[in-house]
């Protein structure tokens, strides 16, 4: 690996990583169990310990980090370079990291946070991004089929000429389906209520604290 990409892994790994110093600032402020995970009504069904959410979670997104840029780099110094769509690569999991934290961080603070919004504007980018390089694979990494993008079936294997050609149009179905996921955006979840200001979230976020309720009498 070379000295560039090595410095481009620590790089991406340091943008990772930091996202725990926002955590960490936050810390006494957030509850002890934090909502990780949400369904398309953006109503929360997964919980987490607190520390593990603000020190687990990136840690566990490093670990991933680690194992795609390593498949990718070892693929690269193998003959089966993809140069510009290992530039997308690398860069992934921070971005995907960083929103997604802060967006975690931010819905346990009890702050209003469209998780549906967030969740699948940065898995449409992703998509986007991906199928837009798909293309510009080369014909080597294409027809090995590289360690990342590259899948093998008989005939991609024989014929070189038809593994540029499926990766061509894995990339258009990707982008394709990026634009549907962000045009889903504008069309409302069913039975989507979701977390409109702070006061709704104090319940969800993990807060024991119970609501006013007005008397009616």
């Amino acid at each position: 690996m070379t000295k560039n990409k090595w410095w481009v892994l620590a790089l991406t790994s340091a943008v990772i990583l930091a996202t725990m110093l926002y955590g960490a600032s936050q810390y006494s402020a957030l509850p002890a169990t934090m909502v990780t995970h949400w369904g398309v009504d953006n109503q929360p069904n997964g919980w987490m310990p607190k520390a593990l959410v603000v020190y687990g979670l990136p840690l566990l997104m490093l670990g991933a980090h680690w194992l795609a840029v390593g498949t990718t780099y070892w693929a690269s110094s193998h003959g089966k370079s993809a140069p510009r769509f290992e530039r997308i690569t690398v860069w992934i999991i921070p971005v995907v990291t960083v929103v997604i934290y802060v967006a975690t961080i931010r819905y346990g603070l009890g702050q209003a946070v469209n998780i549906r919004l967030w969740a699948i504007a940065v898995v449409g980018a992703v998509f986007i991004a991906m199928g837009n390089y798909l293309p510009t694979v080369p014909a080597p990494a294409a027809h090995k089929g590289w360690i990342g993008i590259g899948y093998h079936v008989p005939w991609q294997v024989k014929n070189p000429a038809g593994a540029l050609k499926s990766m061509r149009v894995l990339g258009y179905v990707m982008v394709a389906g990026g634009v549907l996921m962000l045009a889903s955006l504008f069309f409302p979840a069913g039975g989507l209520s979701g977390c409109v200001g702070a006061g709704d979230c104090r319940h969800d976020r993990g807060d024991a604290t119970e609501l006013p309720v007005d008397d009616a009498h």
